[in-house]
């Protein structure tokens, strides 16, 4: 019996396949690669509407349709498990429906599932790569039974290659994402790196210039000169000791031994002891707390720390003379105690109300920006709210200031004045 020979219908068919195979997996960007498949398929299928939608987040979301879909359609989520090609995507087997109007398994309150008017026939096949569904492959038909069993089966065929093209475009996404990731990681660290060798510097250079003048000329210098030189020290000396504090609370807070333990803290006392340790020689430093303000779930030594780096912040960024207002009081949503620091400075945009709170990064790039500070400051008052079970916000516009909230919980049944 002789070998049974390919006919030429069958060559043709194998070529296209091959053809479109190079088309579709000839990209790794993913939007053209599912834009290269919806091609192919209306190559291999006559469909009146097809798309690809793929999974993000348990939900299906349309990529790539034809015709073009609508900005509105595009947003449409459909869980995984709802709806027909939710359904594909949650069982991972293809479903054909020669007729909606009379198929109940998909579609039992009928087109009030949002069937386009005058469909009949649908289509579904899940991507699916490593026995994981990554997204649904869906086409439809004005007429019944608009889809043979020859054209399924060569869909089923020819699906497999959309999943591994697309698949592989994610991966690749994904790496050029983690790449752009590192290296801005990276520069940052740099940047950082460049800062403290100058925050570092700046007042240890003071300190030593201040301390050979007295060595060297405390005999001949008068009484008053001595004392302000040695104030100059001991203020660096504290610049210096809180830039140290800050690089020490960051490293512990990354290797996880950063702690704070919470008790009722009495944020009247601490406010009045904040503002007679404060000194803010160049701007007017105002404090404002309600009568009987009740104590609140914190850690005083931390929340400290908070209000030290909210001041230092508020400095920075506002102009010799401008005012820092420093507040307390109680409000009445879930019986909290709001704190606020509220400078009149140059304000931050909008866009980067979240960005600030980032370990290292600075409004302005380090070469150009005329204040100091390591950029951790913020990111330190955001982690240690979080860990006190405190709210951080801020409320800033460029050129009208800015104001940070850090709202404590009400300890219940204290209510003690200073």
């Amino acid at each position: 019996m002789e070998d049974a020979v390919a006919q030429p219908a069958d060559v043709d068919l194998a070529r296209l396949l091959l053809e479109l195979s190079r088309e579709v997996t000839s990209n790794l960007n993913l939007q053209d690669v599912l834009d290269a498949s919806v091609v192919a398929l209306r190559k291999l299928l006559d469909f009146g509407g097809g798309a690809i939608q793929l999974v993000e987040h348990d939900c299906l979301v349309a990529a790539a349709t034809d015709p073009p879909a609508t900005a509105e359609a595009r947003t449409v989520r459909i869980p995984v498990g709802q709806g027909v090609s939710g359904t594909i995507a949650a069982d991972g087997n293809p479903i054909y429906i020669a007729d909606i109007d009379v198929d109940q398994r998909v579609f039992p309150d009928g087109r009030k599932n949002g069937v386009s008017s005058g469909v009949h026939s649908y289509f579904g096949v899940p991507l699916i790569t490593g026995g994981r569904v990554i997204g649904v492959v869906s086409f439809d038909a004005l007429t019944v039974d608009a889809f043979s069993s020859a054209d399924r089966s060569l869909v089923l065929a020819f699906v497999p290659t959309i999943a591994a093209a697309v698949q592989n475009a994610q991966l690749f996404e994904r790496e050029v994402a983690t790449l752009n990731n590192l290296r801005e990681a990276q520069r940052m660290r740099d940047d950082f790196l460049a800062v403290i060798s100058h925050e570092l510097r700046t007042p240890l250079t003071s300190i030593a210039g201040f301390a050979s003048t007295l060595s060297s000329h405390i005999d001949r210098l008068p009484p008053a000169t001595v004392v302000d030189v040695a104030g100059r020290i001991l203020m660096n000396s504290h610049r210096l000791e809180l830039l140290i504090d800050d690089l020490l609370d960051l490293t512990q807070l990354e290797q996880g031994r950063l702690t704070v333990k919470t008790s009722p803290t009495n944020v009247a006392a601490l406010l009045a002891a904040t503002a007679r340790e404060t000194d803010s020689p160049d701007h007017v430093l105002t404090f404002a707390v309600d009568d009987d303000l009740p104590f609140a779930v914190a850690d005083e030594r931390r929340l400290r720390q908070i209000l030290a780096n909210l001041i230092g912040n508020a400095r920075k960024f506002s102009a010799p003379g401008g005012t820092i207002e420093v507040s307390a009081r109680a409000i009445d949503v879930g019986g909290a105690v709001e704190l606020r620091v509220t400078d009149d400075g140059k304000g931050i945009p909008a866009h980067l109300h979240e960005r600030i709170f980032e370990p290292f990064f600075q409004v302005e790039p380090a070469t150009t920006r005329g204040v100091g500070g390591l950029g951790v400051g913020l990111y330190l008052v955001r982690q240690l709210c979080d860990m006190m079970g405190a709210t951080l916000g801020v409320r800033s516009e460029l050129g009208r200031g800015s104001t940070f909230t850090v709202r404590l919980a009400e300890v219940t049944g204290i209510n003690l004045s200073v």
